[in-house]
């Protein structure tokens, strides 16, 4: 077969502004094309100062993500280890609700799991797969006439230009019911561990496809933090995310259970609590107004911590409306955040991966 007619059907059904771009493109630059989802990470050397977004604990084992898909594992904080990862997409979350289970997402729309603590991973839906399943849910999604098609646009637009769209953050409440919020709106689920991911975009209040930023679980209620100051809450009976008024317009970036109060945090240092399941929201003071970007509870009985852009720690507490703020070591753009025994932490940041103690004063 003739190689120019070869390559014009493979490209037949990428997005029309892709298929341009491509055939302009030099035979020699696309031979040298690897595509992010097709491709492994590449084997990275000093692990601890590569850019990272996330980490979470798998027993006691430590897992972080980061740029071009690295995942790496740690017992200590110090050590670092590299794990094998199917993609180079970046990736920007990851949770263990087991000690051995545990999902990363990321950009290009990018699910990946693993079984054995974060020593390898496997990919389990991307945007491009996301794209078609999607769109034949909500061809045969049978209700509301005006809803589905309003279904079937959102996805048009969100997926039509291709596996552009990253996914924010994955919240599993055990090894087989999770979830993934992502820009635009986008959010899935599973029911069984991620052999299957449905859309549920039918199931939020979130006409305007409002970002949404970070999903976590309290107690017996699941959240979502977005734009323009906007919490959703999952009604327990209704099974969909109805929204809650927090009083705030501008993004929270992120939320943290601690005990059964939750708190949403985000944009120039803001952050709003709640006690009574996203009722009633209260501000709480910070002094600081870098934007929040991670936070993690700690083992005193309603302590915990929030970490900002610059490289600071903010300490709080349930029982009072203050954030007391801990200046960093010097200038990094924190991105995750866990805790270790004691007053350790560990943070990831753009800047790499190091350890941290919060000081007495700031407890206080």
């Amino acid at each position: 077969m003739n190689k120019i007619f070869q390559r014009v059907l493979t490209m037949a059904s990428l997005p029309t502004g892709l298929m341009v771009l491509l055939l302009l493109m030099p035979a020699s630059l696309l031979a040298a094309f690897r595509d992010p989802l097709d491709t492994p990470a590449e084997e990275f050397t000093r692990l601890a100062e590569r850019p990272t977004q996330a980490v979470a604990k798998a027993g006691d084992v430590l897992v972080a993500v980061g740029a071009r898909g690295l995942i790496a594992t740690s017992r200590d904080g110090q050590n670092w280890q590299q794990s094998s990862s199917p993609v180079q997409s970046d990736l920007l979350a990851v949770v263990f609700p087991t000690p051995e289970q545990g999902w990363a997402v990321g950009h290009d729309g990018v699910i990946l799991h693993s079984t054995d603590a974060g020593r390898s991973w496997a990919k389990q839906l991307d945007g491009r797969q996301a794209g078609e399943l999607f769109t034949d849910y909500y061809a045969s999604l049978q209700g509301d006439p005006e809803l589905v098609d309003s279904m079937q646009s959102a996805v048009a637009l969100n997926y039509g230009s291709g596996p552009t769209l990253p996914l924010l953050d994955v919240w599993f409440a055990d090894a087989q019911r999770g979830f993934a919020v992502g820009s635009f709106g986008t959010l899935v689920a599973t029911r069984d561990g991620g052999r299957t991911w449905e859309p549920w975009l039918h199931r939020i209040d979130n006409p305007d496809l409002l970002n949404l930023n970070a999903i976590q679980g309290v107690g017996d209620a699941l959240y979502i933090a977005a734009e323009q100051g906007v919490v959703f809450r999952l009604g327990p009976q209704s099974q969909q995310f109805e929204m809650t008024e927090t009083g705030y317009e501008g993004s929270f970036f992120g939320l943290l259970g601690v005990g059964n109060s939750v708190v949403a945090y985000g944009l120039s240092g803001t952050a709003y609590r709640s006690d009574n399941h996203g009722a009633d929201w209260t501000p709480l003071h910070n002094p600081s107004g870098i934007s929040l970007t991670a936070g993690a509870t700690l083992p005193g009985a309603g302590d915990f911590v929030l970490t900002n852009a610059r490289g600071d720690l903010l300490f709080g507490n349930i029982r009072s409306d203050r954030l007391q703020p801990q200046r960093g070591k010097g200038f990094a753009r924190y991105t995750g955040v866990t805790a270790l025994g004691g007053e350790r932490l560990v943070i990831t940041s753009l800047e790499g991966i190091r350890g941290d103690t919060l000081s007495a004063p700031a407890r206080q």
